[in-house]
């Protein structure tokens, strides 16, 4: 992934753009390098990507997850009465009018209708008699992203609460599916935890307080800061404090600190000076940090999981055989017990179908056996990795002394 550049070639970070140092003015001399940690850790996602790669992933899942032999319902999740049923009053599946990310959602629900022809459903799925004459098996509800869990949860549930949507799941004849562009550590937990959907699949993992390598002294004071200059206590660290890092060009999520979204502050020196405006950031912010990505510091992490040598020696392997780094940094990880794709996902800074691919190939190469554990070819492969590679000197010496053979050729 390409990422702008700064005038000195190297990708621009959001604190060295005009909005990012004005917004740093907000902050005393001892908070400032918090306050600068906090915004170049935010991860930012074009209209481009994000619709390119939730396209991808979703049909990822209606081919290879979710199996075609019945239709599948296709739906955006939508904001919805807490206490509402589906089908029930003026609660639809369908939204007429909307916005934001929600519009973008229903343009790809409707592109992958279209896509895929008689297996997937949308418009024609608006009621139970068409569910059933349709003899769906699967609903599939289509997101950006899950901060909280609270829109997804909401949302599942009004469908759980109708007798008939209860009744067909229970009987096993309807399966509920929540597929997402992306999901922070407390959602995802919250999501897999409940039973309010059989299957939730996620792009990207993390991109949170909790998964990002900072020292616990950096995250600390990065949360007392939040909590220092917003204006109340409530949604300080992000919506029911979910702490998230994700931008889009299309919508700037509730999840990420107030401080970073909000119009009026608690600044010692007056006026609130604004990075973002509650949900909308400058055109010409989002153009200069288009798809921008905090570094990835591959040492750091391993440093973290108690890994010095693979740690020092890391560079060179990424220098010498970049094909085997990340298969090499999946098994570091899983010898430090974190076996799950999107724990992988996130220590390893890339999206959760990437970790389950690099996990399959090392399965097949027979590093990792089928529960994701290390097997002796595996463990051997990773003491390999940190062996420090030996410098060889050269037998030959230099030497301006005349040469004598001791021995003539040929006498034994």
């Amino acid at each position: 992934m390409t990422h702008p550049p700064s005038a000195g070639g190297q990708q621009l970070r959001p604190s060295q753009t005009a909005q990012g140092g004005a917004w740093l003015s907000n902050f005393r001399p001892d908070d400032a390098p918090a306050a600068q940690q906090l915004i170049d850790s935010l991860h930012f996602f074009s209209s481009t990507t994000f619709r390119q790669g939730l396209t991808k992933h979703l049909h990822s899942v209606l081919t290879h997850t979710v199996p075609a032999e019945r239709p599948a319902a296709l739906y955006s999740v939508h904001s919805s009465d807490t206490s509402g049923t589906m089908f029930t009053g003026c609660l639809e599946p369908l939204v007429p009018s909307a916005g934001g990310s929600e519009l973008i959602v229903q343009n790809i629900v409707r592109a992958t209708e279209r896509e895929f022809d008689n297996t997937v459903v949308s418009k024609q799925t608006t009621s139970l008699e068409l569910l059933k004459d349709r003899r769906v098996r699967r609903l599939v509800f289509l997101s950006d992203y899950a901060g909280s869990g609270d829109e997804a949860i909401n949302y599942a549930r009004t469908w759980l609460r109708n007798p008939t949507i209860r009744s067909w799941r229970s009987l096993k004849l309807v399966q509920l599916h929540l597929v997402l562009f992306a999901a922070s550590t407390t959602a995802l937990k919250r999501l897999e935890a409940g039973s309010w959907y059989d299957g939730v699949h996620v792009l990207h993992y993390g991109m949170d307080f909790p998964s990002v390598d900072w020292e616990q002294s950096e995250r600390d004071h990065i949360r007392t800061v939040c909590n220092t200059y917003a204006p109340s206590m409530n949604a300080a660290r992000g919506w029911g404090d979910s702490e998230g890092l994700v931008v889009f060009e299309h919508t700037i999520p509730n999840n990420l600190p107030m401080i970073v979204r909000q119009t009026k502050g608690r600044s010692p020196y007056g006026k609130w000076v604004p990075f973002f405006s509650h949900r909308t950031a400058p055109q010409e912010l989002m153009k200069s940090l288009a798809d921008y990505r905090p570094d990835f510091d591959r040492q750091r992490r391993l440093r973290a999981i108690r890994q010095p040598r693979l740690a020092a020696a890391s560079h060179l392997q990424t220098m010498e055989r970049p094909e085997l780094a990340r298969i090499i940094d999946v098994l570091a990880h899983v010898a430090g017990r974190r076996r799950n794709p999107a724990q992988l996902a996130a220590a390893l800074g890339i999206s959760i179908p990437a970790a389950m691919e690099i996990t399959l190939l090392a399965q097949h190469l027979g590093l990792l056996d089928e529960q994701t554990r290390l097997t002796d070819a595996g463990w051997q492969e990773l003491r390999k990795a940190k062996a420090r590679p030996r410098r060889v000197a050269s037998g030959l010496q230099g030497s301006t002394e005349p040469y004598y053979p001791r021995q003539l050729k040929g006498s034994r």
